[in-house]
């Protein structure tokens, strides 16, 4: 998923019960290397459809049309997935993209950077790095 495509990544809603690697939640030493896994049924049954697309399938929203595009509110926003927080409120900004951005990360261990090429341009795919995919 695109750097864009972080509308459905991240959400106020609750976590759900993490249950990676047989430890607590927090008790990981890398988080890099103690990934929640979800089976695909899970996923589907849980998420909504554009969720499911966007995070699982590497799928895009339209610009300008997400929940968070301009939703102001303080808080926390997690990853739709895990529940794993990623961003403060304190840290968006408008881009002008149509999508929301963020300017830090709340610990750079729960997120992965990837490159992007496709459309004929190169963006950076943001996603959390505690789902495996």
């Amino acid at each position: 998923m695109s750097a864009f495509n972080l509308l459905h990544l991240v959400t106020k809603s609750q976590p759900v019960a993490l249950r990676a690697c047989g430890l607590p939640s927090g008790s990981c030493r890398d988080k890099k290397d103690c990934k929640v896994v979800f089976s695909q049924e899970e996923l589907r049954k849980r998420l909504t459809p554009l969720q499911y697309h966007v995070t699982q399938e590497k799928g895009t929203e339209s610009a300008f049309e997400g929940e968070y595009t301009h939703h102001k509110a303080q808080g926390i926003y997690k990853c739709v997935v895990c529940g794993t927080p990623l961003f403060k409120s304190e840290t968006k900004f408008d881009s002008n993209s149509g999508w929301p951005s963020f300017y830090d990360v709340i610990s750079p261990d729960t997120i992965t950077l990837t490159d992007d090429f496709s459309y004929g341009m190169h963006r950076i795919e943001i996603s959390c790095s505690q789902v495996s995919l």
